[in-house]
């Protein structure tokens, strides 16, 4: 059983602030992401909102250049199932670029647009050199997640000593 899930990343957002974009607040500590919606908190100043399934390819560009205005923020979607992994950049409106995999339709599937982080070139090339020797193990599929790790600090299949989750909840309703 692999993940299923999308996570947003939010430059210099609080777990609170964070929580208040989503209009949610912040519930139980966790060492997992479990809840249907969970939010953490990396070492390089990023708040990261981890949604329990993968919304690609939802949220629709008009959302995200909207929700982006005055705010840098990385998106994420993983459909581990299908090998498929998608992870971009917005600032202030903006699309600044985009990284995805469909390991289902071949193993070297790699699409890109925008102005790629500088060290995109080099992990495309670690990986598919990995896959030159190793033809069971989809190795491209690892480029986009990299890439979102590098700037957020955070990557779901990585387990860090001490590292915890909050659930985000709905907020009551307004009486």
């Amino acid at each position: 059983m692999g993940f299923s899930i999308s996570w947003f990343g939010l430059r210099g957002y609080g777990i609170k602030e964070a929580a208040a974009l989503f209009g949610r607040e912040v519930g139980d500590t966790s060492e997992d992401f479990d809840a249907p919606v969970n939010a953490y908190r990396s070492e390089k100043n990023w708040a990261i909102v981890i949604l329990g399934y993968c919304s690609y390819p939802n949220p629709p560009d008009s959302y995200l250049s909207a929700f982006s205005q005055g705010r840098e923020m990385v998106i994420v979607h993983i459909e581990e199932h299908t090998m498929f992994a998608r992870a971009e950049l917005w600032s202030a409106g903006k699309n600044i670029w985009r990284v995805w995999h469909s390991g289902d339709k071949h193993v070297r599937d790699l699409h890109t647009t925008g102005d790629l982080p500088a060290s995109f070139e080099s992990l495309r090339q670690q990986a598919f050199s990995k896959q030159d020797n190793e033809s069971d193990v989809d190795y491209a599929f690892d480029i986009p997640l990299d890439l979102a790790a590098e700037l957020t600090g955070f990557r779901h299949d990585e387990g860090v000593p001490d590292r915890v989750f909050f659930e985000l909840v709905e907020k009551p309703a307004q009486q």
